[in-house]
């Protein structure tokens, strides 16, 4: 009798309790282009796999977010079925239209306000076309082809596979650029960029890169980017700043070595609320005893976003750069205003350093979260726009280290900066995200800022 139960014991130990349960099929409906294994390689469980019924929601929730942070999809749902303890899970997609062919109009400047305030002329706009597959052959590989004229022009190139090894966790990135400039931007004075005009080309800039992008989680990449440059100048910018490559020199030849990391745990990458993300950059400029510059830039982001009541939301994004040598040259040196790297309030401000830091704190309300469905539109693609709408608040702080203030009559270098104001998020489909925003700065200045682009 002792016998029998001791089987019993020993059977019962290694059989599935009520506590856990078995994945039995994963089915996968709407990739009409996507391949299966590009969606199950976001998946941190596979057929066969056991699963514990208590982490079961939140566990889908997760993979949820994973296959829609691919950016290959409009909407993903994920259902689940049990019987008998085990488990059919059904991963509903519906996918982009990845083929994406559009004309480009945009302004030159770093943001609205400050072409606005140029007086907001027509020959200081960027035009003309972009193509792009998103997701070439169904593996989320990118082919890219950037043509503009105006302000600037540029031709660029760029091509990504996400994985070329069966494991599907090492990738390679491609991209080469050329352009000129007839209208360029040759210093800085009083934290305001001075523009030069001719007739004639007053800036070259050619690069070719390849990058190795690693995956060993389903969290973080890692890569490793090898980069050329070569730019040239006409004698005019040398004169007018002779900082603008160092020495007087009219060009510049370098090879680069930047090493990226990223561990990214956002509840939805275009707009997050929940989460957070972790960001390193290691460059160094001037790889060869030939190069025509030596300096190492390094810069640490960290993104937190976490849910404070029922529709109510925290963000906080703190980033600082260092960089060696001190005497850099000017086209290699930023500080804040350039991009996203910014006090908000001072959008019209270009504050160049070798070092920064700032925080940017912001506290959202969600007062819409709708779809809007459009049922004379045909192409399922685009008959559903999501639209979310977001009033906020917010507080920002930083600091620029320059330890060549006199070249460029700095004011805001090496002094604390401070801006608040209010805003409203218009959250849109395909990560277009509109601000409207109204900002006061330290220095007593108020207006309104507007921004518009496709976030990822």
């Amino acid at each position: 009798m002792h016998f029998f139960c001791l089987i019993f014991s020993f059977l019962n130990f290694f059989a599935p309790t009520d506590s856990t349960i078995i994945v039995q099929e994963i089915h996968i409906v709407g990739n009409q282009k996507t391949k299966e294994n590009i969606i199950l390689r976001e998946l941190d469980f596979a057929v066969s796999d056991t699963l514990q019924t208590k982490d079961l929601t939140k566990l889908l929730e997760l993979n949820r977010r994973k296959i829609f942070n691919t950016n290959l999809f409009n909407s993903v749902e994920i259902k689940s079925e049990i019987k008998n303890n085990y488990l059919i899970i059904n991963i509903i997609v519906q996918e982009q239209w990845y083929i994406l062919g559009y004309p480009v109009f945009d302004i030159a400047d770093r943001n609205l306000n400050e072409w606005w305030q140029r007086g907001h002329q027509f020959n200081r706009t960027i035009y003309g076309f972009s193509l792009s597959h998103n997701n070439l052959r169904g593996r989320a590989e990118k082919l890219s082809l950037y043509l503009i004229s105006g302000f600037i022009q540029r031709a660029d190139v760029s091509y990504r596979i996400p994985y070329i090894d069966k494991s599907q966790r090492t990738g390679i990135d491609m991209r080469v650029s050329y352009a000129t400039n007839n209208n360029l931007a040759y210093s800085t004075f009083n934290d305001t960029l001075a523009y030069r005009k001719s007739d004639d080309i007053l800036q070259k800039r050619f690069f070719a890169r390849i990058a190795i992008r690693k995956r060993y989680h389903f969290y973080d990449n890692h890569s490793l980017e090898l980069r050329y440059n070569a730019n040239q100048i006409a004698d005019t910018i040398a004169r007018l700043n002779p900082n603008y490559f160092l020495e007087n020199r009219t060009y510049q030849k370098y090879f680069q070595l930047t090493y990226y990391f990223n561990y990214d745990f956002r509840d939805n990458a275009p707009y997050p609320l929940r989460g957070n993300r972790y960001e390193l950059i290691v460059s160094k400029l001037g790889i060869f005893s030939n190069d025509d510059i030596n300096l190492i830039d390094i810069s640490a982001t960290y993104s937190g976003y976490k849910q404070l009541g029922r529709k109510v939301f925290f963000q906080t994004v703190l980033e600082g750069k260092i960089s060696s040598p001190n005497n850099q040259p000017f086209f290699n040196t930023r500080g804040l205003g350039y991009q996203n790297d910014l006090v908000r309030g001072y959008e019209l401000y270009a504050i160049d350093g070798q070092a920064y830091i700032y925080a940017r704190n912001t506290i959202k309300y969600e007062l819409l979260n709708t779809k809007a469905r459009l049922k004379f539109l045909k192409i399922k693609q685009f008959s559903t726009i999501p639209i979310a709408l977001y009033p906020n608040i917010y507080a920002d702080a930083g600091y620029v280290s320059n330890n060549f203030t006199e070249r460029n009559r700095s004011n805001l270098a090496n002094k604390w900066l401070a801006g608040i104001g209010v805003g409203l998020d218009l959250v849109t489909y395909y990560n277009v995200v509109m601000r409207f925003n109204y900002v006061l700065n330290q220095k007593n200045e108020r207006g309104f800022v507007f921004n518009i682009g496709r976030e990822f």
